[in-house]
């Protein structure tokens, strides 16, 4: 009677023992699902900052070619005026 009653408490507590490894690993998956989530989200982040960023650059180099285009219009006009004039 008595190795029964240890066996059966022995069965418990390789349970409960099994139940909190199990809880442990499930936390684990969650926090490592958690971590890789936080990294997709800043990795869509920086990606969505770098495509502002280059359409700023776009933005600035069209407009100073633009203004250099200009430039260049008003000395060809300059010169054609001082040979005509």
């Amino acid at each position: 009677m008595r190795l029964l009653l240890q066996s059966l408490e022995e069965g418990r507590r390789q349970k409960a023992e099994g139940r909190r490894q199990k809880g442990k690993l499930l936390m684990d998956s969650l926090q490592h699902a958690t971590q890789k989530a936080e990294g997709r989200r800043e990795s869509r982040r920086q990606k969505a900052e770098g495509r502002r960023e280059n359409c700023l650059w776009i933005v600035f180099n069209t407009l100073r070619r633009r203004q250099k285009a200009e430039g260049r219009r008003q000395k060809a006009e300059g010169r054609r005026q001082k040979a005509e004039g």
